[in-house]
């Protein structure tokens, strides 16, 4: 990611936070696991403290942030998901890379990016950051994901 310019690192975290919003990180890599009935770790909004409802809103400002610096208003939030955004090669590659990582490496790619995002050094220029949480830090969320992660051993 250090070498990716910031269009790409926010469509990257649009992806993942679509994911996260999704139930679709789980121990298993199903896409639906909502529609199975045996026990599966999924990785979710709660997990890590946040309410239900947090990755909708935080989609919505990734959405409007990604339409400022493209000066589009293509993407959109819809019901979790946003759309409208465009995902050129090297955007898939790097998505790719993601979902073809375990569970727990993708928990701690997870962990490092809420550090960098929260800590306002995710993106090279300067962009405003939304917080996550009101109460704790990237570095207590990343601890939160690791003791989650700890959890399943």
């Amino acid at each position: 990611m250090e070498n990716k310019n910031d269009i790409t690192k926010l469509k990257f975290l649009i992806y993942i936070f679509g994911l996260l919003n999704n139930n679709q990180i789980n121990d298993r890599n199903e896409p639906n696991p909502d529609l199975i009935e045996d026990d599966m770790k999924i990785f979710n909004s709660e997990v890590i403290g946040l309410t239900a409802n947090a990755c909708t809103i935080l989609l919505q400002y990734f959405a409007m942030l990604y339409n400022g610096m493209t000066d589009s208003k293509d993407a959109y939030e819809d019901n979790g998901n946003i759309l409208g955004v465009n995902y050129n090669k090297e955007d898939k590659k790097l998505v790719s890379k993601f979902e073809k990582l375990n569970f727990n490496e993708k928990l701690d790619v997870f962990s490092e990016i809420i550090i960098r995002y929260d800590n306002e050094n995710y993106f090279d220029n300067k962009i405003l950051v939304v917080s996550l949480n009101s109460e704790l830090n990237g570095f207590d969320i990343a601890k939160i994901i690791q003791t989650f992660k700890e959890s399943m051993k």
